[in-house]
């Protein structure tokens, strides 16, 4: 009967100690498949900075962005930070601060920046010019080109590598954090900062229809 106490006891203490060790060893080993995996995936990243100082915002704006060509929208993953006075964050952001939210669309040579009140999320919200400081655009160039099958499936090699990120035991959304781990995995190819890039729309209605005139045949948000 002692024995076997002293048994199960033994199995149970066991279990207590090498199961944790388990699960550390298999979350390791997943973390370095996913970083290979990733490192395979991702041909080079490159960096695109747009001057957003002093330029008189409304609720929206759009960038000129030729280097987004269709092929680099369906193909790859684009990552948009938003720098402020503040912060240097992945968007879509909320602003609690400030009360804003912001978001991004991406469609082919052109970005597209909106803020809503973070109370309603409808409500146009006007940024203060000296808010913002820059939109940085980290573009991840596959290894592979994707065939229109992929295109017409909302291309999973994209959502693949985005996926990849998310499971690198990094926080995604800090601009300073997602680079420093990207530049240990591909060279950074830094293509310059650019300070007429701007476009200020000439209608700044607040209905919905004018947000459409402002976004046509959007590819989607930023991912």
């Amino acid at each position: 009967m002692y024995l076997l106490v002293i048994v199960w006891a033994f199995i149970c203490a066991f279990l207590i100690i090498a199961y944790p060790i388990y699960l550390y060893k298999k979350s390791s080993h997943s973390s370095f498949l996913n970083e290979n995996e990733l490192e395979n995936s991702i041909n080079q990243v490159e960096l695109y900075s747009f001057d957003l100082k002093n330029k008189p915002m409304g609720w929206s704006l759009t960038l000129k962005i030729p280097e987004i060509t269709e092929e680099v929208l369906f193909e790859n993953t684009i990552l948009f930070y938003l720098e402020t006075d503040e912060t240097c964050l992945k968007l879509p952001i909320n602003n609690a601060t400030l009360g804003y939210t912001a978001n991004v669309f991406k469609n082919i040579g052109k970005v597209y920046l909106t803020f809503k009140c973070l109370k309603d999320g409808v409500t146009n919200y006007s940024t203060p010019p000296c808010h913002l400081h820059s939109l940085k655009v980290l573009l991840l160039k596959s290894k592979c080109s994707l065939s229109i099958n992929s295109k017409i499936y909302n291309s999973p090699g994209n959502h693949r590598t985005y996926q990849l990120l998310k499971l690198a035991n990094i926080n995604i959304h800090d601009y300073e954090e997602t680079l420093g781990y990207l530049s240990n995995i591909s060279k950074i190819h830094f293509k310059g900062h650019y300070k007429n890039r701007v476009m200020i729309p000439q209608c700044k209605k607040s209905n919905f229809s004018s947000n459409q005139e402002l976004m046509p045949e959007l590819s989607g948000r930023g991912v």
